[in-house]
């Protein structure tokens, strides 16, 4: 008899304690930092802020220096990695004594963040989004998690990432880039999902690696979401090392004698309007926001 079918959270979880024996990757955190230098744009002081997906907790670390009295909590499905990432960034008992907020981190679902509806003004979130099989589920699961005028932040790849393993002999070998969604989709699919004023764009960067291993080491640690969408994964070691000739020898060709690959970093932000969207002509405006707001007295 088969064995019972693993449910995608518990796979997400599974997928992602494989990486916290592994070290912090360096696109992971150069993604964080390059988010976090967009948050001074914002005109936001959150109360609670969200880091969903925060993985070894660096992201943590990039809010709080944003925000010194926010209260801010870690969601992380792995609780191997929920555990590094408590352990490095977590708690604070000196800074809490000194004003500023405490920071939380929980084991727990992406799709599912452990706090009540409509609690969070900052929703932001590294390089998560490409480890839920549904996106726009995703997508309106963190809408919910979300006041109304709060903030959506993320960084997620683009169809252009590993672009130079997207050939019919890398294929062959089970090996492979997931088809990335294009920026221009994702903003359809936030305005869907109930944001609003998406604001999408995009910069590619591209690594070289010394030799082969090193880069496909590099890959490794930022692990392979377990769902359809993504490569099953090279089968055999002889595979692995057809694939190590590949790059090796388009190295020696490439003029510079390095391994070269590219990722199309995508970051994306949007709001969680204050009035719903409009539905058969009737749009849902909170009681909070009536309150003598906007209006006008005739002179008496």
């Amino acid at each position: 008899m088969p064995p019972p079918p693993v449910s995608a959270s518990a796979g997400v979880r599974f997928a992602r304690d494989r990486l916290a024996g592994r070290g912090v990757p360096f696109l992971w955190s150069e993604a964080a930092r390059r988010m976090a230098e967009r948050l001074p744009l914002l005109r936001l002081r959150p109360e609670l802020a969200l880091d969903l997906g925060c993985g070894w907790g660096d992201g943590l670390a990039l809010l709080r220096a944003q925000y010194p009295q926010a209260r801010l909590l870690g969601v992380e499905p792995s609780p191997r990695l929920a555990e590094q990432a408590r352990r490095r960034h977590g708690g604070g008992w000196l800074r809490r004594l000194r004003g500023g907020g405490p920071t939380e981190v929980q084991q727990g679902d992406l799709q599912a963040p452990p706090v009540a509806q409509g609690s969070a003004q900052l929703l932001w979130s590294n390089l998560a989004l490409g480890w839920a099989a549904d996106p726009a589920a995703l997508f309106a699961a963190w809408n919910r998690a979300l006041r109304p005028d709060g903030v959506l932040m993320f960084t997620t790849f683009g169809p252009d990432t590993l672009r130079e393993l997207r050939d019919a002999e890398v294929a062959a070998l089970g090996a492979g880039a997931p088809p990335w969604p294009d920026m221009h989709d994702l903003g359809d699919l936030l305005v869907e999902q109930g944001f609003a004023s998406p604001v999408m764009d995009m910069e590619v960067l591209r690594l070289r690696w010394a030799d082969a291993d090193a880069a496909l080491r590099e890959l490794a640690q930022l692990g392979r979401a377990p769902h359809a969408a993504a490569r099953p994964g090279l089968r055999t070691p002889r595979h692995w090392r057809r694939l190590l000739e590949l790059l090796r020898a388009r190295a020696a060709a490439s003029g510079h004698g390095q391994v070269e690959l590219s990722f199309e970093l995508v970051y994306g932000h949007a709001f969680k309007p204050a009035t719903s969207r409009a539905e058969a002509g009737v749009a849902s405006i909170g009681l909070e926001q009536i309150g003598g707001r906007g209006r006008s007295r005739s002179p008496g």
